[in-house]
């Protein structure tokens, strides 16, 4: 009985999350924006951009939960090997209409539920998973499926809402639930607050506020946490953003270069502290943290 109830679990969730994204394919965007290959890198988050100075041409990339594929096109660009998986039908026919219009034959997508990945072992060199597994029942049994399909060496990117960072959003959204009830400007202010870029985009506005305030299923992580599951699978940290050491003597900037740090810096006590901060300096991010790994060669 109480496998048939975790199940049920399970199925609901995924039920109401592939049917909020088939309703708002997420990240979004106009297509007709996107004229020229261009545009696909003018388009692109300053995130995309520092991970596409940093990954080889001639790697193996998949981009776990691709959403509407922007990433996974622009990484394409350069001629590497990139697998866009997602389940939401509305998200992939997005993303195919962009890599199509651009012929990016190195480029592919596929229908995947996470959970149930049916993608070969040992099979990519960067394996990206970025604001995806806190919207599953089971984020750690996801994340053993990016495990799995690492190969050898390869770099793992979890991207995840975080127990300290999101405690703004939470409040915030009461309150501006509230108060849309008397004021129709209430919802464009938390706009302006929390996006980073404001564009003359109104369907990637539109499908973020859903993201952001009409979610169906989240869960919030802590650092440590996700430093568990990297112990347990051979998978040493590498870098984090924001970073989430107290001090660091290396280059911050750099995904995939390992940090150094002393040893308060990373105790579970540090952890702690930077995390306290983060309630403040990640509140307009909605309190989303990256952690990067590497699987034991």
């Amino acid at each position: 009985m109480m496998v048939d109830a975790a199940s049920g679990d399970d199925q609901r969730i995924l039920r109401a999350v592939n049917q909020f994204y088939e309703e708002n394919p997420f990240p979004g965007f106009d297509l007709a924006k996107y004229k020229t290959k261009d545009d696909l890198g003018r388009q692109a988050s300053w995130w995309a951009h520092k991970l596409d100075a940093e990954i080889p041409f001639d790697a193996d990339v998949i981009d776990v939960g691709c959403g509407t594929g922007q990433l996974a096109c622009f990484l394409g660009l350069k001629g590497r090997r990139v697998t866009g998986v997602d389940y939401s039908h509305q998200s992939l026919g997005h993303a195919e209409s962009l890599r199509d219009k651009f012929h990016l034959a190195n480029v592919r997508f596929q229908r995947e539920n996470i959970l149930e990945l049916s993608l070969p072992d040992c099979s990519f060199d960067y394996v990206f998973c970025n604001g995806v597994l806190h919207h599953t029942s089971d984020p750690y049994g996801g994340f053993l499926h990016m495990v799995r399909i690492a190969r050898p060496g390869a770099f793992l990117v979890v991207g995840l809402y975080n127990s300290y960072g999101r405690l703004m959003l939470h409040v915030r959204r009461r309150v501006v639930r509230l108060l849309m009830k008397i004021d129709p400007k209430a919802k464009d202010r938390a706009l302006k607050k929390q996006l980073v870029r404001m564009e003359n985009d109104p369907e990637k506005t539109r499908t973020w506020w859903a993201d952001q305030y009409e979610h169906p299923h989240e869960s919030t992580h802590t650092v440590d946490e996700v430093l568990g599951w990297f112990a347990k699978n051979g998978i040493s940290y590498v870098s984090s953003f924001p970073q989430c050491e107290l001090f660091t003597s290396s280059d911050v900037e750099k995904v995939f270069r390992p940090r150094q740090a002393g040893a308060l810096s990373r105790s579970a006590l540090g952890h702690v502290l930077v995390q306290l901060g983060w309630i403040v300096t990640q509140n307009n991010g909605g309190g989303y943290f990256v952690i990067v790994g590497q699987k034991a060669a």
